[in-house]
């Protein structure tokens, strides 16, 4: 028995750490190309491969300070609680891989109360770093939580609901939402023409609202840099930090990549598809890729919206289209 325990526990430690080193070796090639891309769109040459990195590490190389007046427990925890958060939905979203280990029977509701913790990290980070800066940046994170939160929430639970309401029992899983989308969607009238079977093309406008939510989640533009907007607070809720606590902020920011798309693709769009491995983990990972590559497009052609436009497009314009489609599967069924 004791044998048992100690196997199941090297297997968990085992994909653990395979799934932090993918997870960490795509970001950075996702953080790479951000920024490239980028600079390209700009007319900029862009930085060298190992750039993300380095600025990562050159921070971790300089001395640690604490505002004097910042609450310093909270000042410290902040940065840890942000990395705790990410590492452990690194583990939970599933490469494109049916059966993944991290996967757990409600893992729909634990991303979504992560995702929340991670957010949060930066509010008590800009709130206990005691700059009205940091303050203002905290606040605004605040209003976008406070609108991102229910049509994310909608989003992220669709798929779930869609499979209960045609039949299967009620799980939270996204390793059954990936077995769902195997195989191919024959159209009715046309038996010739074929689709893959993603959730995508059964929710269209819920598919869009959760992109919309994760490109916020994930700090981009139009809405995502608002708590940072350099030219009004500087770097808002971060403003005060420097040296290995920002370093430890940057290293979890790094993930965003790999978890913010990841949730998209499992989602909506057939994570591995299936396919045997690695091919299913080589697919998922050129998904992500693909997505994060619209993600800077969309970053890099937007102007930052204003903090009041945040509450009319999600708590009109993406929770509209998170409930018409909610409403069309409770209605139509699908």
């Amino acid at each position: 028995m004791q044998l048992e325990i100690l196997l199941a526990a090297l297997y968990t430690i085992v994909f653990y750490f395979a799934a932090f080193g993918l997870a960490f070796l795509f970001s950075w090639l996702c953080y790479w190309i951000f920024r490239k891309l980028q600079a390209r769109l700009q007319a900029r040459r862009g930085p060298p491969i190992y750039q993300p990195i380095a600025d990562i590490i050159k921070l971790f190389g300089k001395e640690r300070f604490i505002p004097t007046l910042a609450n310093k427990t909270l000042y410290v925890l902040a940065p840890f609680m942000a990395l705790a958060t990410i590492l452990l939905l690194v583990y939970i979203v599933p490469p494109g891989y049916i059966g993944w280990p991290g996967s757990l029977s409600w893992d729909l509701i634990v991303v979504l109360y992560l995702s929340l913790m991670f957010t949060f990290a930066f509010v008590i980070a800009g709130w206990a770093s005691a700059s009205p800066w940091g303050k203002i940046g905290a606040s605004r994170e605040v209003s976008i939580m406070l609108s991102v939160e229910l049509p994310l929430a909608i989003t992220l639970l669709l798929p779930a609901l869609a499979l209960n309401r045609w039949g299967a029992p009620l799980s939270l899983s996204i390793n059954t939402i990936l077995v769902a989308q195997t195989g191919q969607y024959f159209f009715p009238l046309f038996p010739l023409l074929a689709l893959p079977n993603w959730f995508i093309f059964y929710f269209p406008l819920a598919a869009t609202a959760l992109f919309i939510c994760l490109l916020t989640k994930a700090w981009m533009r139009p809405f995502g840099d608002i708590p940072e907007a350099e030219p009004e607070i500087f770097n808002g809720p971060l403003t005060e930090y420097g040296g290995p606590l920002l370093g430890v902020f940057e290293f979890a920011r790094l993930f965003r990549f790999y978890v913010f798309a990841g949730l998209f693709v499992n989602l909506y769009l057939g994570g591995g598809d299936g396919l045997f491995f690695p091919l299913n983990i080589l697919v998922f990972l050129l998904k992500c890729l693909l997505i994060v590559i619209l993600m800077t497009i969309i970053h890099t052609a937007s102007a930052r919206y204003r903090i009041d436009h945040v509450f009319k497009w999600f708590l009109v314009v993406c929770l509209g289209l998170a409930l018409f489609d909610l409403l069309r599967l409770i209605i139509l069924g699908g």
